[in-house]
């Protein structure tokens, strides 16, 4: 009888969409694409991540619109609500390029050093393994070092084990509930998983309290910082603290007046979040592809034996290294699934489909891993791995967005990598040892037998 009865609702809730949807369905009449089922439509093409269905055209003209930077995100508005990733579309361009002024490369010295201090210090781990030659799991151990260089970049402290070992939990968690029917809508997920709700927002509380402790820690340094200038005093030591010596995020959005409490927490999450992941996933990839391609490697080690790696002068000039990690990224985008929320008709241009618009109150839903192997814009070979592409200046990478809502370290984030692969290479050699990756699609890209090699000493 349960059951009956909640067939018949889901059955007057599929025709309440039907006559709703009209409009919309009216619009996109002209667009070739899957069957749509009803209740659930065409989730199940991005879910499957089936080929095919990636438009290059269309993706190009919706992220370079200046009127529709509504992300549309749900699955994560407990955690980062208010951030750059889901503020309204006015308050977008402010906060970007607040972001954007914090990234510049002649405002991070500092930082920079931080980053060479902690991608060249020793890896007991891999010095052990190279030992013994046996194949391992890289996850862990390049996980942990990225996680410790974001956190202490962004928080301008290192956080504690706890704070560490819950933003890894939190997460894991939200890659779980990443396209699950019962948990990626946030009503259905506090109806049908309430126990996992409940840790999670454990989870979120606990980091939020570490956060506020280490602002309030941040807003004092300040105080003093300020009264000791105005009274002329030079201060070697104000307090006992592991405070790093940079300018961290957290200062740079604390010297923002027009920020609360809440929105200062939610872009430094967010910011966290983002970095941690595209930066942990693509270093792990990188790795694989490179051991898995000799070739490869000896060119990324010549240019790194020239260029003399290790002295930020000559980070950039790496540049087949740097086309390696972009093609890594392309074939491994870590965001995997961009969305737009229209809040107005989005009028477009098409070479096939003629010139049209999309429905206002459409959610649009872009599917980078399939749009970025389209071999009608990358060619024949366009799912290998091949990094010559783009030293070609007009080869197009999607991984970090393009127009208005483009992610605004990018450069950074390639410095990074480059800054943590390179004395990896100079000190082992990567060998294509280990089981196949076996791609895990949560949320970012990964491999659920992990990211196996084996690695020698040079």
């Amino acid at each position: 009888m349960i059951s009956a009865g909640i067939f018949l609702c889901l059955c007057l809730v599929s025709a309440f969409n039907y006559f709703r949807q009209r409009r919309q369905r009216k619009f996109v009449a002209n667009l070739k694409g899957p069957f749509a089922w009803p209740l659930v439509g065409s989730i199940l093409k991005i879910v499957l991540l089936t080929p095919k269905i990636a438009d290059l055209e269309l993706a190009r003209q919706l992220f370079l619109s200046e009127s529709h930077l509504d992300t549309g995100y749900e699955l994560m508005r407990d955690w980062l609500a208010d951030s750059v990733l889901m503020c309204e579309s006015d308050q977008w361009t402010q906060r970007h390029q607040r972001l954007t002024a914090f990234f510049q490369k002649d405002k991070m010295s500092k930082i920079i050093k931080l980053l060479q201090e902690q991608a060249e210090k020793p890896y007991p781990d891999l010095l052990a393994h190279a030992e013994t030659r046996q194949v391992f799991n890289v996850w862990p151990i390049v996980s942990a070092k990225i996680m410790d260089f974001i956190l202490a970049t962004n928080c301008g402290v290192h956080p504690s084990e706890q704070y560490k070992q819950a933003f890894a939990s939190l997460i894991k968690l939200y890659r779980k509930r990443f396209l699950s029917i019962k948990s990626a809508h946030r009503l259905i997920f506090m109806l049908a998983s309430p126990f996992t709700r409940r840790r999670q927002q454990k989870l979120i509380k606990s980091l939020n309290e570490e956060n506020i402790r280490i602002l309030e820690q941040c807003r004092q340094h300040q105080l003093v910082n300020n009264q000791a200038k105005i009274e002329g005093i030079t201060i070697d030591h104000i307090e006992p603290t592991t405070r790093l010596d940079h300018q961290s995020l957290i200062d740079v959005l604390n010297g923002s007046e027009n920020l609360s409490d809440d929105q200062l927490l939610a872009e430094l999450n967010t910011c966290n979040f983002l970095g941690y992941l595209l930066c942990s996933t693509t270093l792990c990839f990188a790795l694989i592809l490179i051991a898995r391609h000799p070739a490869v490697q000896q060119r990324c080690l010549e240019e790194l034996r020239i260029a003399h790696s290790g002295k930020d002068g000559n980070l950039q000039e790496m540049p087949f290294l740097e086309s390696v990690l972009k093609e890594t990224l392309r074939l491994h985008p870590p965001q995997l699934i961009v969305g737009r929320e229209l809040s107005s008709d989005f009028p477009y241009t098409h070479s096939k489909a003629g010139d049209a618009a999309l429905p206002a109150g459409a959610e649009v839903y872009i599917n980078l891993y399939e749009m970025q192997r389209s071999e009608e814009h990358y060619g024949q070979d366009a799912s290998h791995f091949q990094p010559e592409r783009f030293l070609d200046k007009s080869c197009e990478l999607l991984s970090f967005g393009m127009g208005p809502r483009s992610c605004p370290a990018q450069q950074f984030s390639l410095m990074l990598l480059k800054s943590f692969i390179a004395p990896l290479l100079l000190q082992f050699e990567l060998l294509p040892y280990g089981d196949a990756l076996r791609p895990d699609l949560q949320m970012a890209p990964g491999s659920s037998n992990g990211f196996q090699l084996a690695v020698k000493s040079r």
